[in-house]
């Protein structure tokens, strides 16, 4: 996880999963996001945008170009923006 400041009562947190060339477990990556989602509103932030996109994908060749279901992805990351009031 890394945080950068975006401005005045704005910072942008990333989340990345472990890789170990296995499918992502989504739920338990979702879980460390939404314990710290939980935690930084408590402290008073709010979630004001998030994007989840994947960070590696393995499969063969000919299957980037074709939706055949041979790709899956071993690393996803998330990026949450959080505001300030």
């Amino acid at each position: 996880m890394s945080e950068l400041p975006a401005g005045d009562g704005q910072t942008f947190v990333t989340y990345h999963s472990h890789d170990d060339g296995g499918e992502v477990d989504t739920e338990a990556f979702m879980a460390v996001v939404s314990s710290d989602v939980a935690r930084r509103q408590a402290e008073g932030w709010n979630v004001q945008s998030c994007s989840v996109f994947p960070s590696r994908q393995v499969g063969t060749a000919g299957n980037m170009f074709f939706a055949s279901g041979g790709q899956r992805a071993t690393m996803v990351t998330a990026v949450v923006l959080y505001t300030r009031a």
